[in-house]
């Protein structure tokens, strides 16, 4: 009695497990499906956006950063660029850093995207990153040369897709700017790299206020 009541208690666990990974595995297929299609729209919006020959300089800056803003998780790129230095840093420097940085990444994501705005994004499927991330596939088609890969990293923050990360031919982007951070932190210290994001962040306004004009 006891043996046939086990028995019992296991084929219905078992039952139970295979139906949670079926379930699972749906919902990776759908999570896959919809990561695609957000990269997809965000991409085609992009190119769009830098396209649109009525829009004037100043107003194409303004609707592709606000795209970007809007499909990027800024915040997690800031504290996953600044890495460890966070924990050490003052709040008066997290806070300046936190205003800073989103302007100066936008602007690093925009102009990087921006040498490709003659091009064409083919997506090209997808493949786990992690167990809480997605890498979408693409290609960018190139008239005068090769197609240059291009993978997207992308993240369900409070029921939303972002990108987290943007790997072109292999290149991340939030790897490249890290790297650039802790050498910057280590010859000079954070004050310095907060001062020279501020820089850079005032001289791209100026250079696109000097287009404007123009």
């Amino acid at each position: 009695m006891r043996r046939g009541f086990l028995a019992s208690i296991v084929a219905v666990l078992f039952v139970i497990s295979g139906a949670s990974q079926g379930l699972t595995a749906e919902s990776a297929a759908e999570d896959s499906i919809a990561a695609e299609e957000f990269v997809r729209l965000l991409a085609n919006e992009a190119f769009g956006i830098l396209n649109d020959t009525m829009l004037t300089q100043d107003e194409r800056d303004k609707a592709f950063r606000s795209l970007l803003k809007d499909g990027f998780a800024l915040d997690y790129v800031g504290r996953l660029v600044l890495g460890r230095h966070r924990r050490t840093a003052s709040k008066a420097q997290v806070a300046e850093y936190d205003r800073i940085f989103p302007e100066y990444i936008l602007r690093i994501f925009s102009s990087r995207l921006t040498e490709y705005g003659d091009e064409e994004i083919f997506v090209d499927g997808t493949a786990p990153a992690g167990k809480r991330d997605i890498y979408v596939r693409s290609r960018i088609s190139r008239p005068d040369g090769p197609p240059l890969a291009a993978d997207w990293r992308v993240r369900r923050i409070k029921e939303k897709f972002k990108v987290i990360d943007l790997k072109i031919e292999g290149i991340s982007m939030v790897i490249t700017q890290r790297d650039e951070f802790m050498a910057k932190i280590a010859s000079s210290g954070l004050d310095s790299l907060i001062a020279n994001l501020k820089r850079r962040a005032e001289l791209d306004k100026a250079q696109t206020a000097k287009a404007v004009v123009q």
